[in-house]
Formats: C-alpha cells, structure tokens, sequence
C-alpha cells in the first residue's frame, strides 16, 4: 500500500528505494524480517546506518500532525512526532518488502486529555506468522520486536482495563475496505471516519497488562 491513513500523497518510493536499498544491501541474503527492521530502524549490527541518518537525521519533535506526518516531508522538516516517524518506518519497511501497518491509540486510558500515541506493527515469521510493535528510533529507543513490555507504554498503567470507560483502545490502520468492520481513529482528525482499521485493543491489554 502506498498509504497508511490520511498523510498528504506524495511520492515517497522515490525517496526510500535508493535510500532502503542501500541499508538492507548490507545484510545477508537470508537475513530475516527482524534483521531487515532492525538495520533499517537502527537496531542492527551497524546501528548507525540507518533510514534516519541516511534521510538526513530525523529526529523526534512533538505536536506535528498532521502538518509533518507523510515521509516527504518528514525528510524535507528533518522532524516528525510519532505518527509522522512512524508512518516513515512503514514507508521504509514497504520499501524493503516487509509488511507494516501504522497502529495506535486516540486516547490512554481512554481519555483524550491523557494524549495519543502512534506506533509500528510488522508482519513476521515467528510463530507460524503474526504482528510483532515497535516504535520507529527517533519515538523509542532500545526496544524490540521480541519482548512487548520493553517500550515505555505497554504496561499496566497505561492499559489498566479490558474493558469499560478506562480501557485504552488501540487500532491498526488497514488499506483494504472490503471486509473492514473497524475504522481508524484519527487523534488530529477525529471527525474523520474513513480510513479502515483493526481493533486491536483485546491484544493489547493481553501483552502489556503482564508488564
């Protein structure tokens, strides 16, 4: 998908395919999905070379969206908050042939005064297959696609509740609408109801309530 939710469309495999290309030329033929995301992210054996420096050095600034959050202008500010890193992240992991979603709550704890977050989901071969998260470098830091509870939000804290007015619900954004029975939720456009999403919420607080 050319897409994750409503960013400005602009052309952004022009951008990334040299760019991607060149990071994921570094690895072995058999590397796996979890090394191909963690050279792009910055995680792998050479964390310096990355989609981040290789863009220019982005760096994390709050309150961006939804002036900067499509990867274009990502690169062109040198700066996003976490939907625009994130949605950079999938765009590069596209690039590299990983399957990546942009996934993310509008409210913690199911209050919107207690702010949004945005994350990335990837599609990996453990486990007979499923969705692994992982914040993209320049929102995280030091975390993995192995152990949920090595990022700063997936705790009890911030998931006290399964169920009711404190449950922090989490959507994936989804491209395809032919089966969607969820939408996704966007924190700096919340009257917008089109773009498809997964619910995610029962997966979530069963992850990040044991941390």
């Amino acid at each position: 998908p050319y897409v994750c939710a409503n960013e400005p469309r602009t052309n952004w495999p022009q951008l990334m395919q040299p760019v991607v290309s060149a990071l994921v030329d570094t690895l072995p033929e058999n590397a796996s999905i979890t090394e191909v995301a963690a050279q792009i992210n910055g995680y792998g054996t050479n964390a310096s070379n990355n989609v981040w420096q290789s863009l220019g050095g982005i760096t994390f600034k709050s309150s961006q969206t939804p002036l900067v959050f499509d990867p274009v202008s990502t690169a062109a500010f040198g700066h996003a908050s976490c939907t625009g890193v994130s949605v950079t992240f999938v765009a590069a992991l596209r690039a590299a042939g990983v399957p990546a979603r942009l996934v993310g709550t509008p409210a913690w704890e199911g209050d919107p005064d207690n702010g949004n977050h945005n994350w990335v989901e990837i599609w990996r071969e453990t486990n007979g297959g499923e969705w692994s998260f992982v914040e993209a470098k320049p929102a995280g830091g030091g975390e993995t696609l192995d152990n949920p509870c090595d990022k700063w939000f997936c705790n009890a804290a911030h998931f006290p509740a399964a169920s009711g007015p404190n449950q922090t619900m989490v959507y994936a954004a989804r491209f395809d609408r032919t089966e969607n029975a969820s939408i996704y939720p966007l924190a700096w456009d919340l009257a917008n109801r089109d773009v498809p999403g997964v619910d995610r919420s029962a997966d979530y607080y069963a992850m990040c309530s044991a941390c």
